[in-house]
């Protein structure tokens, strides 16, 4: 339960909440499970704050510095966080369904299982960041940089991932199916057992990607670079190829 001192304090405005996070820099604010939606917290600084189970709905955050807070098992559906900064944020089984996340920093995040279905991440920093078995579904990630990111599981049906950096990404037995993800960079992703049916990867950049024993059935590959990917034990019934860059593939 929220610390209601802490409560009243965020509550009573900017101008005391920052006064008072000066002048005791070293008391971690304690505000979980406190009903905050619809609030706006435009700009304040919640960094390393407690508010694991909260109700953020639909609430403004504008630019708001939630470094490594606890926001686990929060909801911060329809949320507004444009520029928001969550780097090193827990986001355990959050839901941020529908959030609007565009160019949000979310570096290093642990966000096992977290929800951002129909969520906007344009521009977003979700770099080496931990999202085994998050829901993407229908999540706008365009220009996105995932590089590095754990993202074994996720599901990122009809998700669109145009330009979207996915360097080095964890994708294993992830659900890409229907996908958009024009001109996207996988260098050397690992995609193992994933699933990419009526996926559109058209001049994407896959050089040296893992993508054994995966499902391409009618994914479009054309003019996509292929090389040197290991396409071994991959379903590739209907794939379109037309114009790719397959030199030294393994498969």
């Amino acid at each position: 339960m929220a610390n209601p001192e802490h409560l009243l304090l965020l509550k009573s405005g900017a101008l005391p909440w920052w006064s008072w996070r000066a002048e005791f820099p070293d008391i971690v604010p304690d505000l979980s499970g406190s009903n905050l939606r619809h609030i706006n917290l435009r700009g304040a600084n919640l960094q390393g704050v407690n508010l694991r189970g909260a109700n953020l709905r639909e609430s403004k955050l504008i630019n708001i510095n939630l470094q490594r807070a606890d926001l686990s098992h929060a909801d911060l559906s329809k949320a507004q966080l444009w520029s928001g900064n969550l780097a090193g944020a827990l986001l355990l089984n959050t839901c941020l369904a529908a959030a609007q996340l565009y160019q949000a920093d979310l570096r290093s995040v642990e966000a096992i299982a977290s929800q951002f279905p129909e969520a906007d991440l344009t521009g977003a920093d979700l770099s080496n960041a931990n999202f085994g078995g998050a829901d993407f579904r229908d999540a706008i990630l365009q220009a996105a940089d995932l590089s590095g990111a754990n993202l074994r599981r996720g599901n990122f049906t009809r998700a669109n991932l145009v330009d979207a950096n996915l360097n080095h990404a964890q994708l294993q037995q992830a659900n890409l199916n229907s996908v958009t993800a024009l001109h996207c960079h996988l260098y050397q992703a690992n995609l193992q057992q994933a699933q990419l049916s009526y996926a559109h990867f058209s001049g994407s950049y896959l050089y040296g990607a893992n993508l054994q024993n995966c499902d391409l059935y009618q994914t479009d590959l054309r003019w996509a670079d292929l090389t040197k990917a290991d396409l071994r034990n991959t379903n590739l019934t209907y794939t379109q190829l037309r114009g790719a860059k397959l030199t030294k593939t393994k498969g």
